[in-house]
């Protein structure tokens, strides 16, 4: 498989890299796209998606910038977002790919943010061989949510926490996912709760490191630990992630958002949506909803 000058990045493997739901999540069999292709898939990513690929069985042999790796029935590999991957399947292959953005992630809660932290700031594929129990929950949960994902409206609240139980059992107390040196006796949970119930009114991680009783340089170290980025850069993502929600789910306008966000000047709100997302919120907005 040799991999070109310009890896292509596509949205699904074979589909455009057009604007896609900012919550996006996705599952299918392996071979529903693999087969059709001579269960080859060329060098490629994905730049807005995570994606967990977990073979039940045959064999797969995984290309990316490390070479090539031979993946066996039982074993998840995490794909992070923009990271190389390519690959080829034995026919007898089956199993299924889990597809997300990193937002629905996030709207999982701590607990999976913290599992995969360190993977989803990677820039590698990850390989990960559960043991026979939590391989056998694992495959269970890929099965349910499968089944569910065609059931319209209801499946997203099915599907959330399949997704959390799916991720427990692949990363909890794995290698690599151990609590970092010092910091023991932080707390993710209670920084991610602080934020969901204070986000709007406080915008400064200051609020939220004397909250926890931390110095704000200790509060980044643990957030750059856990979550692979500042507290501030937390706070402005879960913040925009609000934004993106009200912009997709309401019809509030653009000022009634921001004044709900704690901004004075809507103006502003505007530009800090612009440069985090590269697009105004009204064009967010129409992307969303294509026929408004």
């Amino acid at each position: 498989m040799a991999v070109s000058n310009v890896v292509p990045k596509y949205h699904l493997y074979g589909e455009g890299d057009g604007v896609e739901d900012f919550d996006f999540f996705h599952i299918e069999t392996i071979p529903a796209r693999s087969a059709p292709l001579g269960w080859m898939l060329e060098p490629h990513r994905h730049d807005h998606l995570i994606q967990i690929l977990m073979p039940t069985a045959g064999h797969g042999w995984l290309k990316d910038d490390n070479g090539e790796h031979e993946t066996t029935a039982g074993m998840a590999i995490l794909t992070p977002p923009g990271v190389m991957h390519g690959w080829r399947f034995s026919p007898d292959t089956q199993g299924y790919v889990v597809s997300v953005t990193r937002d629905y992630l996030s709207e999982q809660g701590a607990e999976p943010a913290a599992l995969c932290a360190s993977d989803l700031h990677g820039t590698a594929n990850r390989l990960v061989t559960p043991d026979p129990a939590d391989r056998a929950h694992a495959e269970r949960y890929l099965a349910e949510m499968a089944a569910e994902f065609d059931h319209g409206p209801q499946r997203r609240s099915i599907f959330r926490p399949l997704l959390t139980l799916f991720l427990v059992r692949l990363f909890a107390d794995k290698p690599g996912h151990a609590m970092p040196d010092g910091a023991r006796g932080f707390s993710l949970f209670q920084f991610r709760s602080l934020v969901e119930q204070h986000f709007k009114a406080e915008r400064q991680p200051e609020f939220y490191a004397n909250a926890m009783g931390l110095s704000l340089s200790r509060l980044n170290r643990y957030c750059r630990l856990f979550i692979g980025k500042t507290a501030a850069q937390a706070l402005r993502e879960r913040m925009i992630l609000e934004a993106k929600r009200q912009l997709a789910f309401s019809d509030f306008s653009v000022s009634q958002i921001a004044y709900d966000l704690g901004f004075d000047d809507p103006a502003y709100f505007s530009r800090v949506f612009r440069k985090e997302t590269g697009v105004s919120p009204l064009d967010f907005r129409l992307q969303q909803h294509p026929q408004r």
